[in-house]
């Protein structure tokens, strides 16, 4: 029970929030807690390191739920900061954070696909409301295209549930896998009806085409935690479900995800060349990055896992360093590509950071997401799956191409302004997150050893 604690800990926090706006006629105390509390359990998580911990067969604790805990609470740390702008209803919106975060956190523990179904309904409800935060109709837009897509999902991950179910007889994820034998046909449809409902969730083609318009409506903090985290909750979940429940038909689902992961990349990087708008650009190339992680799944061993898991890491810091540059530029009117013009000259600071962050995420040498990238890119390969690996190279290119762009007008195009005077979170940030681009870039072996032992647990 001491093993979730952290969780216990951010729902009290949340309910404490809420309630506390009864008893202070000012709310300014509320994001210092949610920042306190998210503090706190990353600090209690940090010393369940190596714990193996069952809640009820419904959820397990251990070094694969811990790595994510890590990520996810990361990520809203970040998203906290890049919210104290919020004015309007504090207890409410960092309330729902919190509870979103726990919803992410139950989520890559589950054991069940009710507590599966449970958490992810959890991590929607939440977001739901915070990307339709405020009077913006931008906003509400965003927030009610998100809601309208995401019960649409929801009813296809809770039909392909029942069908798995029927076939099973068993919720549980280890009874399910012991009692599908015979019972291939009904199986394989729900796989796929399971597939199309967190397909929405993991932001993967087709079930993609929500992502530009509400991660450029949403608040910079909740952009940041729906690319950062919410994603790679769901990518996890699918981990656990398709080696703990559904293992057996490996062959079936590994080649659906090969064919939706060429199409996700493709549509994501070809997407992203025609983008002016900054937030719009990183969309579409966060759609890319889902198809690298894809990759993973389409060559399930553990060396493709290990590539998986670390490319979360990877992709979850630079998707932290480029939204607080993105949430800094946006306070100063600069929402546009454009707008990047001459940053070198007004902040060699963040024009510097921009450029090891889009060296990250195209895969270049020395930085992490070359490692990531890399690993995936041999599991492919070793797995059979050849022109997969041969699409992503691809892809690949075609992010060098439109990140060098961006680089280019950053140091070689006039400045449109002034120099810009960044404020120290910002510059706190986005060190953390360079540092640790590096860190992982030039020194991969201890990550990467960590992650090998987290997948052979499950």
């Amino acid at each position: 029970m001491l093993a979730f604690v952290p969780e216990f800990l951010l729902v009290l926090t949340a309910i404490a929030i809420i309630f506390g706006k009864e008893f202070f006629r000012k709310d300014n105390w509320v994001p210092i807690a949610t920042l306190w509390a998210l503090g706190v359990a990353f600090l209690l998580r940090v010393m369940t390191f190596g714990q193996v911990k069952a809640l009820g067969g419904l959820f397990v604790l251990n070094s694969f739920g811990w790595y994510f805990d890590l990520i996810y609470l990361g990520v809203a740390v970040a998203a906290v900061i890049f919210s104290f702008s919020v004015t309007k209803d504090r207890s409410t919106f960092f309330s729902l954070l919190l509870i979103g975060v726990v919803g992410m956190m139950l989520l890559t523990k589950s054991r069940d696909f009710l507590a599966l179904f449970l958490s992810v309904e959890l991590v929607a409800l939440s977001l739901y409301s915070l990307v339709a935060f405020g009077k913006d109709e931008k906003k509400l837009e965003g927030g009610v295209k998100f809601f309208v897509l995401n019960i649409f999902a929801s009813s296809l991950l809770i039909f392909g549930i029942g069908i798995i179910f029927a076939a099973a007889g068993s919720t549980q994820f280890a009874g399910a896998r012991e009692a599908f034998l015979g019972n291939e046909l009904p199986v394989f449809v729900g796989i796929v009806f399971f597939l199309a409902g967190l397909g929405f969730k993991m932001g993967i083609f087709p079930f993609n085409f929500w992502i530009p318009d509400v991660y450029q409506a949403a608040p910079v903090g909740i952009t940041t935690l729906l690319a950062g985290a919410s994603k790679k909750a769901a990518f996890g979940a699918s981990v656990l479900v398709f080696l703990l429940a559904l293992s057996a038909f490996a062959p079936f689902w590994a080649g659906l995800f090969a064919l939706l992961a060429v199409a996700t990349l493709l549509f994501g990087h070809l997407g992203a060349l025609w983008q002016s708008n900054f937030r719009r650009f990183m969309a579409y190339s966060i759609i890319g990055q889902s198809g690298f992680l894809m990759m993973g799944l389409a060559a399930p061993s553990a060396l493709g896992l290990t590539g998986l898991l670390f490319h979360v890491l990877t992709h979850a810091v630079a998707v932290i360093g480029i939204f607080a540059i993105i949430a800094f530029l946006e306070s100063r009117g600069v929402f546009e590509i454009h707008g990047l013009d001459g940053l070198g000259l007004r902040s060699p600071f963040l024009a510097a950071s921009l450029v090891i962050f889009f060296a990250s995420l195209a895969g270049i040498p020395l930085f992490a997401g070359f490692v990531s990238k890399f690993i995936l890119f041999s599991a492919a390969i070793q797995a059979g799956q050849g022109m997969l690996a041969i699409f992503a190279i691809f892809a690949s290119a075609i992010s060098v191409f439109f990140y060098f762009k961006i680089a280019r007008s950053m140091f070689v195009n006039k400045p449109s302004s002034k120099p810009l005077d960044v404020p120290m979170s910002t510059k706190c940030l986005v060190t953390i997150s360079v540092f640790l681009i590096l860190l992982f870039g030039l020194y991969p072996g201890p990550i990467v050893g960590f992650l090998q032992k987290a997948v052979s647990v499950l």
